[in-house]
C-alpha cells in the first residue's frame, strides 16, 4: 500500500515539475505559424496579442459566473483596434483555466465582425472547439497553437 501511495505521489509531483512554455515561446511559435499563412510577397508581419490572466480558482470561477468579467473588455478593445489597424492575425494566450478562456473569448467576440482575421489561441486543447465556435460565429478563422 505504501508503494502505491509513493508511486501516486511521485507521478503527481513529476507532473507539477513539468515545463510549460513561456509566453515568449508561445508568441514565437504563433508568429512562425502565422508567417506561413501570409500571402506571397507580404513582408511585414503584425501579430498583436492578449493574455487572459488567471487569478486563482475562486476568482476565476467568479469571473466565469460573471461571463468573463473585467477580462472581456481589454480583449474586445484589442480585437477592435487590431481590426481597425488592418491586422489579419491576433494571438490569444489562454489562462490556466480553460473555462475562463471560453467565457472571456465568447463574450469578447460576441457582436464583432472578425471576417478576414485569423485568431490564434494557445491554451486548453479541450476548450478549443468552444472557442473555435465563438470565433467562427464572428466570421473569423481559428487556429489552435500548442
Amino acid at each position: 500500500m505504501k508503494k502505491l501511495a509513493c508511486t501516486v505521489l511521485f507521478i503527481a509531483l513529476a507532473g507539477c515539475a513539468s515545463q510549460h512554455k513561456t509566453d515568449s515561446q508561445i508568441y514565437q511559435e504563433a508568429n512562425a505559424f502565422y508567417v506561413t499563412q501570409l500571402p506571397a510577397g507580404q513582408n511585414s508581419v503584425s501579430l498583436p496579442s492578449v493574455k487572459i490572466p488567471s487569478h486563482g480558482l475562486l476568482a476565476d470561477n467568479l469571473a466565469i459566473a460573471a461571463g468573463g468579467d473585467a477580462n472581456v473588455t481589454p480583449l474586445r478593445n484589442a480585437l477592435s483596434a487590431a481590426r481597425a489597424a488592418g491586422d489579419k492575425g491576433f494571438l490569444i494566450i489562454g489562462s490556466q483555466n480553460g473555462a475562463l478562456d471560453v467565457a472571456v473569448i465568447r463574450n469578447a467576440v460576441d457582436s464583432q465582425d472578425l471576417s478576414g482575421m485569423t485568431i490564434l489561441y494557445s491554451g486548453d486543447l479541450g476548450k478549443s472547439d468552444a472557442i473555435r465556435s465563438a470565433v467562427e460565429k464572428a466570421n473569423g478563422e481559428f487556429q489552435f497553437i500548442r
